[in-house]
């Protein structure tokens, strides 16, 4: 082995050098004394040493192919796992349509993301087809409800143009006609309200408008339908700011809810007699209409608020059974609310709640 007089020095200097030469690890080490002044050289070669990292690298280049390998399986099986409900949801949803609105997503067992999504779009494929359900029931009966009156008016006019008849005769026709077209003419008129009312809010004209007003104004307006109709009103809680009285909405819209469930209250009370309640509770304006009627049964409360629905009481009584439907649409489009509370024989009250136009400040109106 040769050593450089360089590395001599060096080890002097330093009092020690680490060195490789060829395969050899090399050590100079300086020692001094007050006889001497030594440097030792050692080399030597750890092959052991060298086999052990020769076998590590071997290891470790095995261990990172299999590793690879096993992380490209397990990925594979994994990520086609996880986009396997995808692919249900899709083939699910590609079964559903219009005419097949039954079909659900299974959502399986497990609680994840995919259950959760499966869950909401259930829910909304069931809203649709409540929506699909009440859009068919609508227009089958007004189909049934427009028709009825057209045939009464186009049998009357076949019986009396098939011989020549009396004019009193003529006359009778004439007025059971005038009674059909009214009739129907009403009808429409309650057919184009609800259309309107199931429109987009952002086409109605939007301003305030003062509830104590409208309530003021359906004594009036109840006694042209019916001479014998009365609304008596009560007013509770309200506060001395007018502000608080104030809604965001549409007035006549407004009015021909309230009014139609007044007129609904006084035709199926006893004594023909509504009471009105106007409070103001928390930034909330509150409407109850009580009657004095037979009551609603339980299972069929919720029915009320359906197009042409009519309970088995008021069959008997002239209407189109949407009225209530119409008044429902019309709150809810005020971001409002109606609830119904009945007792058999001991009258129903409906309570309708809507939010003060200063609740809304800031937010969009409708």
């Amino acid at each position: 082995m040769y050593v450089d007089p360089k590395t001599l020095d060096n080890a002097r200097v330093n009092g020690g050098v680490y060195y490789t030469e060829g395969a050899k690890e090399v050590v100079a080490y300086h020692y001094a004394d007050n006889n001497s002044r030594l440097v030792m050289v050692v080399a030597g070669e750890d092959i052991e040493g060298r086999e052990n990292l020769r076998n590590l690298l071997e290891i470790l280049l095995i261990s990172f192919l299999v590793g690879n390998i096993f992380v490209l399986i397990a990925g594979y099986f994994f990520s086609k796992g996880l986009l396997q409900p995808v692919k249900n949801i899709s083939r699910d949803v590609a079964e559903i349509s219009a005419q097949n609105l039954a079909r659900r997503i299974e959502p399986g067992k497990s609680k994840d993301e995919w259950y959760q999504l499966s869950v909401t779009i259930n829910d909304l494929l069931n809203r649709l087809q409540e929506s699909f359900d009440m859009q068919r029931r609508f227009i089958s009966n007004a189909s049934h409800e427009l028709s009825t009156p057209l045939t009464a008016i186009s049998s009357q006019l076949e019986v009396s143009l098939q011989r020549e008849r009396t004019a009193e005769e003529y006359k009778n026709v004439l007025q059971s006609i005038h009674q059909d077209v009214q009739h129907l003419t009403k009808l429409t008129q309650t057919l184009l309200e609800f259309a309107k009312a199931s429109g987009n809010p952002g086409g109605l004209e939007i301003d305030l408008v003062r509830i104590d007003e409208i309530i003021l104004g359906l004594p009036a307006a109840v006694a042209k339908i019916n001479s014998a109709y009365t609304v008596k009103i009560e007013f509770e809680n309200l506060p001395e700011e007018e502000e608080s009285l104030l809604v965001f909405g549409n007035e006549p819209l407004l009015f021909t809810a309230i009014n139609n469930i007044v007129v609904n209250a006084c035709k199926y009370s006893g004594d023909h007699v509504a009471n009105v309640k106007l409070q103001v509770l928390e930034n909330t304006i509150v409407i109850d209409v009580k009657d004095n009627g037979k009551g609603i049964e339980t299972d069929e409360i919720e029915k009320i608020f359906q197009p042409f629905y009519r309970t088995d009481e008021s069959r008997t009584e002239q209407g189109f059974g949407l009225g209530l439907s119409l008044a429902n649409r019309i709150i809810k489009i005020h971001k409002g609310s109606i609830d119904v509370s009945s007792e058999i024989n001991k009258g129903t009250t409906f309570h309708i709640k809507l939010p003060a136009a200063k609740s809304l400040e800031g937010i969009s109106k409708l």
